[in-house]
């Protein structure tokens, strides 16, 4: 048999295993954990989420009350975040295709807020919101009576946002291949398209829920930031963002003055122009 078809047959095990691995998601055989969020609960198996995550191995063990009973309650975290992490637990992937997306139903990274991100700029962002809705009726947080004025977020929005989510919740539980994944897909929607307001509240959720040091998201943004420096220094809304949030400014900062010295920047090729 020669290396090529030795290879080949690896490869076909490999597949034909993750295959019975995804479908034993969808049974209890054998499941000896379980996670909760809100209402839902999950019947996983220990050895599978504690290979993908040292928070999950360490919260396993007999020395916590979670190794005991074999349950485990994540609170204030999103449902829809959990049960996509779950999926790439038993499949290396998740459906980034998500609608109701909201980055501000995300659980608690308080420990990753900076001091630009304090409570007075949670306020400044809440006046700069009520400021929008009466400056543009066609933003996506007009509250105008008329609800079918309003413009809802597309698919394409709600990527970028759950993509940002994923990412966070990556790193929240340890699991790099899934940070990598999230990163990856958030960049394929950046290129996809975007759109201003939505923009801003992402970049604002990805600076109060990354440490400065973690430049995954962060260096994502900057390239499609160097592209349409013209439209977005004239955005209100986005240049509320600079002003509010230090670290961000920052890093723009140095991406518009220096738009090639990066050298981690993404060649993210030419994005779709914003709304």
């Amino acid at each position: 048999m020669s290396s090529s078809e030795e290879a080949a047959l690896v490869t076909k095990a490999k597949e034909s295993f993750l295959q019975q691995l995804l479908k034993n998601k969808e049974s209890a055989d054998f499941g000896d954990f379980t996670i909760a969020c809100g209402e839902s609960h999950w019947k996983v198996h220990r050895i599978v989420v504690c290979l993908h995550s040292d928070y999950f191995w360490k919260a396993c063990q007999s020395v916590f009350k979670e190794g005991d009973s074999g349950f485990i309650q994540l609170k204030e975290e999103n449902p829809v975040v959990i049960a996509k992490l779950i999926d790439y637990f038993y499949g290396f992937d998740y459906d980034d295709r998500v609608r109701d997306c909201d980055l501000d139903d995300s659980g608690d990274n308080s420990e990753y807020n900076s001091e630009d991100n304090n409570e007075d700029n949670n306020e400044d962002k809440n006046e700069d919101k009520s400021e929008d809705k009466s400056e543009d009726n066609s933003g996506v947080n007009n509250t105008d009576s008329n609800e079918d004025n309003q413009k809802q977020p597309t698919l394409q929005d709600q990527k970028l946002a759950f993509n940002a989510l994923m990412y966070v919740a990556g790193d929240k539980y340890d699991i790099s291949g899934l940070k990598l994944l999230a990163k990856a897909k958030f960049s394929a929607a950046l290129v996809d398209g975007w759109d201003k307001e939505d923009l801003a509240d992402i970049i604002r959720f990805i600076y109060t829920n990354t440490i400065p040091s973690d430049r995954g998201l962060r260096d994502c943004l900057m390239p499609i930031l160097i592209q349409h420096k013209q439209s977005l220094r004239a955005d209100h809304t986005f240049m509320k963002v600079v002003e509010t949030v230090g670290m961000f400014a920052v890093d723009l900062i140095d991406a518009w003055t220096n738009p090639n010295e990066p050298a981690s920047l993404l060649k993210l090729g030419r994005a779709t122009a914003p709304n």
